[in-house]
């Protein structure tokens, strides 16, 4: 039960940290208002990945704390979890509520030029998920070295 466990939090893991590392490099190359609607439109339908395998992940590893009680009483498990929760937040509810901005922002214009409450949005997005980056770093190296 326990290596199956481990596996689909594992593949969990994979599944959201993918998704979440490759929407920077969806909105990258934005130069236009077209290229910028096919990018958000793009990341729309990716960002169920994150929601169904962080999910998982934060359930697995719960469950995974439910079979080794001792993991509760670990801090870097207890913090692994909490990062994960906010990382969770920060794609599933932040990021899409900008991104629908940054959309409604860019139905408004007939220009091809990006306008600028889309680049406004878009540098948040931006800071958004540089923290979500470094969250998911961060409790990549609790949970592979364990330090505490």
């Amino acid at each position: 039960m326990y290596t199956y466990l481990l596996f689909i939090h594992i593949a969990s893991a994979i599944t959201a940290i993918v998704a979440i590392m490759g929407y920077p490099l969806i909105m990258s190359g934005i130069r236009t208002t077209a290229q910028a609607k096919f990018g958000l439109t793009l990341q729309n339908k990716l960002a169920i990945l994150p929601k169904i395998g962080g999910t998982l992940l934060v359930v697995s590893g719960l469950w995974l704390g439910f079979l080794q009680t001792y993991l509760f009483h670990q801090t870097w498990y207890v913090v692994s979890i909490a990062l994960f929760l906010v990382i969770l937040f920060i794609v599933a509810v932040m990021l899409p509520s900008g991104m629908k901005k940054q959309l409604d922002s860019l139905q408004q214009t007939q220009s091809d030029a990006l306008p600028d409450a889309y680049r406004h949005s878009r540098r948040r997005s931006a800071w958004l998920e540089a923290a979500a980056h470094l969250a998911v770093f961060v409790s990549l190296i609790l949970m592979v070295f364990k330090p505490f």
